[in-house]
């Protein structure tokens, strides 16, 4: 483990393995860590991978991230600047949720810091967050719902697992048990959602159905991810972020896209053995590809 300042903030940095290429850097999404990836880093790790888990300022270490700091571009440049602060070669950045947003502006602002994606329900593609994600968005509203707190079992069956594992009782606590109520993570998540909102008179298109994302969306710049070998992995049951914004990577010529069914936004830990295989058959492909360029 690793600690690396980036102005105000030291961010966490664990890596597994001996340190020797190839390397990924594992992006966790909002209020997560890398328990939330475990069974992808423990694949890569098998394969001969060495992997950097990057946790966003303020979600593992204090101080708690600021709004002003928390913009999803800001956050690519943090990643960024600790990839090289500890000399990272290029890498695969896998990241889930947010963070497959900030390995999507990371490779967009800093190709030569990577390697290949791979994306599990990335925020930033299109327009269909949750609805609960508008009142987090209102001031007042936005503070007593985002408060420290541990997501109970009913609503990581509502909103985190599709059908295939929502009456797994085992699961479901295992997930419970990943919960934490630390202060510094849920005004991090905080910063990260009011930084994130549309600007000027976009904010009223905001609360129409399907507009939480125009604050955070890739609009115009996502074919300069063309060139980037891409894998991404959605569930066609993710109530969080709509499978229905994978159609965007079919602009990509480098873009595989797998969907699971029955499947929510838990996908890395719902459906670990598929997440895996593919994940496997993808960066198998990367070496070879690599190879024969060389």
């Amino acid at each position: 483990m690793q600690v690396a300042p980036c102005e105000r903030y030291r961010l966490r940095v664990t890596t597994w393995g001996s340190g020797a290429a190839p390397h990924a850097v594992v992006l966790p999404g909002i209020s997560a860590d890398w328990r939330a990836l475990a069974p992808q880093i423990r694949a890569l790790r098998r394969l001969g991978w060495t992997v950097h888990v990057v946790d966003l300022p303020g979600f593992a270490l204090r101080p708690a991230l600021k709004a002003s700091d928390a913009n999803v571009v800001q956050l690519a440049e943090y990643v960024a600047r600790v990839i090289t602060q500890l000399g990272i070669p290029p890498a695969l950045v896998l990241g889930h949720s947010l963070g497959g947003g900030v390995a999507m502006h990371l490779a967009i602002r800093r190709p030569e810091l990577v390697r290949g994606l791979v994306l599990i329900a990335p925020v930033g593609l299109g327009v269909s967050l949750h609805w609960i994600y508008k009142l987090y968005c209102v001031p007042l509203l936005g503070r007593a719902l985002l408060r420290p707190s541990v997501l109970r079992a009913s609503s990581i069956r509502r909103f985190l697992v599709g059908s295939r594992r929502r009456d797994d009782a085992r699961f479901i606590a295992r997930l419970v048990r990943h919960g934490t109520r630390a202060r510094p993570r849920t005004l991090s998540a905080r910063a990260i959602i009011w930084a994130n909102q549309p600007r000027r008179w976009n904010k009223a298109r905001a609360l129409l159905p399907g507009g939480e994302q125009r604050g955070i969306r890739i609009d115009g710049r996502l074919a300069e991810l063309s060139k980037i070998p891409t894998l991404v992995l959605w569930g066609d049951e993710d109530r969080v972020i709509s499978a229905t914004d994978a159609r965007r990577c079919k602009e990509l010529p480098l873009a595989q896209v797998r969907i699971a069914h029955g499947v929510g936004h838990s996908l890395p830990l719902e459906v670990a053995a598929w997440a895996n295989g593919h994940i496997a058959k993808f960066v198998a492909g990367l070496t070879t590809t690599e190879l024969r360029a060389a």
